[in-house]
C-alpha cells in the first residue's frame, strides 16, 4: 500500500458514551461502529469521559483492531456528580474539558468533536492552531443559544456575547461543520457566519421497525381505542398546555386514549394536571430494547416543539416515530423541518400552540378514519428509509469525515 492509499485514523469526541444513557452517547456509539465497519478508516476511536448520567460502572480504555469493525474507546478523567445537580453537571463538563486540553491528539488524525460538552470545540480549535489534524464539528445542540431560547440568559448579555464569540471563532476554524436540521444550518449561517454547513438528520436511537397497527394495543387491552402517544423527554423545550387542553376536551371520548410515556419537568406537571382524567395513561421511559413495542402502541404520535428552540435543537423522538411507521401530530409555534416534512410528504398534521379545539377535532376525525392514519404511517416510514435511516445518515458522515 502506498502512502497515498493510507487510510486515516478517526477520533470522535463526545463526553457521553455507553454505559451512559444520554442520547448523544448512544448516537456516538452508532456512528463510531458504522464508521469502523465501513472499512474506509484505519482505526476509529471514541474519546469520552467517565459515566455520570447512568451512575453505572465506568468501562476502561479499550484498544481494538478495526479489522473486526470494532471501536477503540479512550476515557478521560472527569468528576461524576449526578446529573440532577446542575453545579455538579457543569463541573463534570469542566473537568472533562481540562482533561481534553491535556490529552494529546495524534498528528494527521481525522477528528470529529460534538457539542457534548458545548465548548469542547473551543478546546480542539486551540489545540489545532498549528493545523496538525483535520477537525470537523457536529452540532447536535447549540450553546449559548439554547440558554437564550429557554430564557436562562440574555442574548446581548456579556456571557452570551463572549460564548458566541468563542464558538464563532472555533467553528470557523473547523474544516467542516455538520448539523441535524435545515433550521439549525440557517441559524449557523445567520448568527455565526458559517457557509456550507452540511445537514445530516439523526436516525432513531433504537432499531425501530414498523410493527402492525393494533398488535401491541391488543396485548394491552386497548384494541378498541385510538391511541395518541407522546413518547420521550417532556421538558422545558416542550410546551405542555396545548396537549393538556386537548386531553380535557376529549376526556369523554371513549374511543380515544392518550398514552404519555417518558419523563421530564413538563411530564411531571402534565401528570399532576391530567393524571385523574379518564382516557389518559402515564408511563415512564421505555428501555431501548422495549422501544419498538412501545412506539407501536400509537395510532398517532405527538411531537411538541417550542418555537423558541427551532434553530438550536431538533427533537430526537421524531426519527423514532418515522421509523415506527406512525403518523405525526406536531404542535409547534413556528414552521420547522418537521412541518415541512408533514406538508411535503403527507405524514401527519401540524398545529400551532394554543389550537387545542382544532387539534381535538382533527384527532376525533382521524380516529373515525384509521385507514388514513395508516396511510400516513406508511409514508412516514418511506421518508425514514429515504432520509433518516441509520445507514443513510452514517454513510453521509463517512463522506464528510473521509
Amino acid at each position: 500500500m502506498s502512502v497515498d492509499d493510507h487510510m486515516p485514523n478517526v477520533i470522535i469526541i463526545n463526553q457521553q458514551y455507553p454505559p451512559e444513557t444520554a442520547a448523544t452517547g448512544q448516537l456516538t456509539e452508532q456512528l463510531a461502529r458504522s464508521l469502523a465497519a465501513s472499512g474506509r478508516f484505519d482505526s476509529v476511536t471514541v474519546v469520552c469521559g467517565r459515566a455520570f448520567y447512568s451512575q453505572g460502572d465506568t468501562v476502561g480504555d479499550v484498544a481494538l483492531s478495526n479489522e473486526t469493525g470494532e471501536v477503540g474507546v479512550r476515557r478521560l478523567w472527569n468528576t461524576t456528580f449526578p446529573k440532577s445537580s446542575l453545579p455538579g453537571k457543569l463541573f463534570n463538563q469542566l473537568t472533562f474539558m481540562l482533561s481534553l486540553l491535556i490529552w494529546h491528539v495524534p498528528k494527521d488524525a481525522k477528528v470529529m468533536v460534538t457539542t457534548a460538552p458545548p465548548l469542547a470545540v473551543v478546546i480542539l480549535a486551540l489545540k489545532n492552531l498549528l493545523g496538525r489534524f483535520d477537525l470537523t464539528m457536529s452540532v447536535q445542540d447549540l450553546y449559548p443559544d439554547v440558554l437564550v431560547a429557554a430564557g436562562s440568559a440574555r442574548a446581548n448579555g456579556l456571557m452570551c456575547r463572549a460564548l458566541r464569540g468563542a464558538m464563532r471563532w472555533a467553528m470557523a476554524s473547523c474544516r467542516r461543520v455538520v448539523t441535524i436540521s435545515a433550521d439549525m444550518a440557517a441559524h449557523l449561517r445567520l448568527m455565526y457566519g458559517l457557509e456550507g454547513v452540511r445537514v445530516i438528520p439523526n436516525p432513531a436511537l433504537a432499531q425501530v421497525r414498523p410493527l402492525p397497527f393494533g398488535a401491541a394495543k391488543l396485548r394491552r387491552g386497548w384494541a378498541d381505542r385510538f391511541v395518541v402517544q407522546y413518547s420521550g423527554n417532556f421538558g422545558a423545550a416542550h410546551e405542555y398546555r396545548t396537549l393538556l387542553e386537548v386531553m380535557r376536551i376529549l376526556q369523554d371520548h371513549e374511543g380515544i386514549l392518550f398514552h404519555i410515556s417518558g419523563g421530564g419537568s413538563h411530564y411531571d406537571i402534565l401528570r399532576r394536571e391530567a393524571g385523574a382524567l379518564p382516557g389518559v395513561v402515564f408511563e415512564g421511559y421505555a428501555a431501548v430494547e422495549e422501544l419498538p413495542e412501545r412506539l407501536s402502541l400509537a395510532d398517532l404520535a405527538v411531537v411538541v416543539f417550542d418555537g423558541a428552540f427551532r434553530d438550536v435543537l431538533m427533537p430526537s423522538k421524531y426519527a423514532g416515530i418515522l421509523a415506527s411507521g406512525r403518523p405525526v401530530l406536531l404542535i409547534s409555534g413556528r414552521v420547522n423541518d418537521i412541518t415541512r416534512d408533514i406538508q411535503r410528504e403527507g405524514i401527519g398534521m401540524s398545529f400551532d400552540h394554543g389550537e387545542s379545539e382544532a387539534i381535538a377535532a382533527a384527532i376525533a376525525s382521524l380516529a373515525e378514519r384509521p385507514h388514513q392514519a395508516r396511510a400516513m404511517g406508511r409514508r412516514a416510514r418511506a421518508l425514514y428509509d429515504r432520509e433518516y435511516r441509520a445507514e443513510v445518515a452514517y454513510a453521509r458522515y463517512a463522506e464528510v469525515v473521509g
